[in-house]
């Protein structure tokens, strides 16, 4: 692969490629454009204030420039990344990676490898035509869907050794997961050029991209919070239904009812909606329901923070997917302060465990995974 990088120093350069990518480095702008032409890369890595002109001007003329399949990775100045990333969305330019300009030099170079295919490949892609199942999990706030995501899962991984299961946080308002998971560095933004084409999303392997769980070696995680267009977010889905069998998405918040929650809705096998097993909670998830599926959209209910030996009736019109007990405030402060999973803990809250574990065992036998 031949990469162009545009960087003040030569001998610096380097360190922020891969080991493996063989990269003619330009030190100045008017270099950088003679050697594109002349050998016409299939990648070119740029660093923002390597441009003078505003944002708006150097970055088209740099796309322009390149070959039409070629690939440009931006390394943007803290000042210029929400600009680029702005330019870059409203004038439609194709095939532009724009990283953080949060991340460190190996971060960088780790990023690169990934946009350019260049990673060692550690992580086997799933050769069979995978259909997976597709999970969108909502909430009005509070219900317990990051608590679910970050302890559920974990529990299916281990009973299901040979099925591959993905978390992702699409929480914009609360990322809580990816703050507890640290998954600053497994953002699928980056890879929004993949997702405005299918065959693009499709062939890349997104296990290396996401983040491998240290509990269970079947189990990934990426920080998917992002301003997605409903035909990004059906690509995605898409990709990831074909490369994992199970794939839970932390939505979060049911409003605002964007066109990308629409799109969400339309394409998830199952939607799971979070409700708190009171009343008003039950009367307001009805409501919500009844109006969804006046527009053919099917939701279930995960009845949460139900106290032991409490009763409950959400009513007709509702199909009840579960029911997860209440877990005390003090023992998910002390997990969370932690950083700690409550159901790989030496002694973790037994009913709560139980009830996970009855989701699970219901994955392969039923279509609802209410105890019986």
């Amino acid at each position: 692969m031949k990469i162009i990088v545009c960087y003040p120093m030569k001998s610096l350069a380097r360190t922020y490629m891969p080991h493996a990518a063989e990269a003619l480095v330009a030190e100045s702008e008017e270099e950088f454009f003679r050697y594109v032409k002349l050998y016409q890369p299939d990648a070119a890595v740029v660093f923002s204030e390597m441009f003078s002109a505003p944002a708006w001007e150097w970055l088209p003329a740099v796309k322009d420039s390149l070959p039409e399949k070629a690939s440009l990775l931006v390394i943007p100045l803290y000042r210029d990344e929400a600009l680029i990333a702005k330019v870059t969305e409203e004038m439609h330019l194709q095939e532009v990676y724009v990283l953080s300009a949060q991340l460190s030099q190996e971060e960088i170079r780790d990023q690169i490898s990934l946009v350019l295919d260049m990673v060692d490949g550690t992580q086997v892609r799933q050769e069979t035509n995978t259909n997976g199942t597709v999970y969108a999990l909502m909430s009005y706030g509070s219900s317990g869907i990051t608590t679910f995501c970050i302890n559920y899962p974990i529990v299916l991984a281990r009973r299901y050794p040979e099925k591959r299961i993905a978390v992702l946080d699409m929480n914009e308002a609360k990322p809580d997961l990816s703050r507890f998971f640290k998954l600053h560095k497994h953002q699928l933004a980056l890879f929004r050029p993949d997702f405005w084409d299918k065959e693009k999303a499709r062939k890349r392997n997104w296990l290396d991209v996401c983040k491998q769980s240290t509990h269970m070696p079947n189990l990934y995680y990426a920080h998917a919070a992002n301003k997605w267009k409903s035909s990004e977010l059906t690509n995605l889905i898409s990709s990831f239904r074909e490369q994992f069998d199970y794939v839970y998405i932390d939505w979060g918040y049911c409003f605002p009812e964007t066109e990308a929650m629409q799109r969400l809705l339309d394409v998830a096998d199952r939607n799971l909606l979070f409700v708190r097993a009171d009343p008003f909670s039950v009367e307001n998830a009805r409501e919500w329901i009844r109006a969804w599926k006046d527009r053919g959209v099917s939701c279930e209910v995960l009845l949460s923070h139900m106290d032991k030996g409490q009763p409950f009736r959400i009513g007709e019109g509702m199909s009840l997917y579960g029911i997860v007990p209440r877990i005390s405030e003090g023992r998910l402060m002390q997990a969370q302060l932690s950083n700690s999973v409550l159901v790989e803990e030496f002694f973790p809250p037994k009913l709560y465990v139980t009830s996970l574990k009855h989701l699970a065992e219901s994955e392969y036998t039923v279509k609802s995974a209410v105890p019986v």
